[in-house]
């Protein structure tokens, strides 16, 4: 949805995409924008969330994100650094997964799980990188 609105139709991103932290619980969502589409990016981003928390989206919508993300399990066990990391990421969380459970696990949510947890979501920050250097500030003895 994020790429779809952000990106295809508003044509306000290059890329437009979100990704879950299981170690710290957080959602991530990256755009490429230009500075001038900031404040809409902004907006069309937080519509989609609002959205999604009143289950405006259709089974086709939830089933492809389910492909995007089950064709990128599959990926983990393709590359020995992914696999590596995602097997240490079993050991640190105490859950131990294989990728084909994972996989059925995704396969398993529904509609209610996705609204029911965008329910729990809140931002907590926003923030655009410039790319420009920054001068840093010595600090004053005196502070």
């Amino acid at each position: 949805m994020l790429f779809q609105n952000v990106r295809e139709k508003s044509g306000l991103a290059y890329t437009a995409r979100s990704s879950y932290n299981k170690m710290k619980n957080n959602i991530f969502i990256r755009c490429g924008i230009e500075i001038e589409n900031y404040e809409k990016a902004v907006k069309i981003i937080k519509e989609q969330l609002e959205n999604i928390k009143k289950g405006k989206f259709t089974e086709d919508d939830l089933e492809n994100a389910k492909m995007y993300i089950i064709s990128g399990i599959k990926s983990i066990e393709a590359e020995q650094d992914t696999e590596i990391v995602f097997y240490i990421g079993q050991e640190i969380s105490k859950i131990k997964n294989t990728v084909e459970k994972y996989i059925k696990d995704i396969e398993a949510v529904s509609k209610e799980d996705i609204i029911e947890i965008a329910n729990n979501i809140q931002i907590n920050t926003i923030y655009f990188l410039t790319g420009q250097e920054k001068e840093l500030n010595p600090i004053d003895e005196d502070d």
